[in-house]
């Protein structure tokens, strides 16, 4: 295991969009949810100032406000907001697929608020990211490493997914009680009037 730079193992992706911006969906801070290494929403066919473009496989960073750790990874092309760092693998340093996990990590996110600059909405440039140094495997280890945190981000979703049926269950059986004793409280009072 060696010690690299993030700029050692990744660059900053600078495409604009000159033209026609029809048919890319649209990323703003808003649908980078903290905690997620991948995309969930975005926005399609809306009016914005945005021009940053991204590929499938670059990760997003919300470089606004790093405290509140956003970053995944684009599963498409798009469009993003200028206040979203886009940075790219260079596949022969690093696994694409593992580059998301160095990113989405609380020792990076302390280290980019650490150089986050400005008072009312603190942003870190690239600049500053490319200098975080962590540990990076062989190859081998790193595919090893992307399978496992994956996997474990598959199991994570399904368990979310789960739980967020389990509440629906639970909220429907509940309505239908409540529905059931007003019906109950209401035949009664019917009874008492009558």
């Amino acid at each position: 295991m060696s010690k690299v730079l993030l700029g050692d193992v990744a660059i900053e992706h600078k495409e604009t969009c000159k033209g026609d911006k029809d048919g890319y969906p649209i990323i703003g801070l808003e649908h980078l949810i903290p905690g997620e290494i991948t995309l969930t929403t975005w926005n399609e066919g809306s009016e914005n100032t945005f021009t940053k473009m991204f590929r499938k496989g670059n990760v997003l960073f919300g470089r606004r406000r790093a405290y509140l750790k956003k970053a995944a990874v684009a599963p498409f092309d798009g469009i993003c907001s200028g206040d979203i760092t886009v940075i790219e693998a260079k596949p022969d340093r690093i696994l694409p697929e593992l580059l998301p996990f160095i990113i989405q990590n609380d020792a990076l996110f302390d280290f980019a608020i650490g150089k986050s600059a400005g008072s009312l909405s603190p942003r870190v440039k690239w600049e500053h990211l490319k200098n975080y140094e962590f540990d990076l495997p062989d190859m081998d280890k790193q595919r090893e490493l992307a399978t496992l945190l994956w996997s474990m981000d598959d199991t994570k979703k399904s368990y979310q997914k789960l739980i967020s049926a389990t509440d629906e269950l639970v909220k429907s059986q509940f309505v239908g009680f409540v529905t059931l004793n007003d019906l109950f409280d209401h035949v009664t009072c019917l009874r008492r009037c009558a």
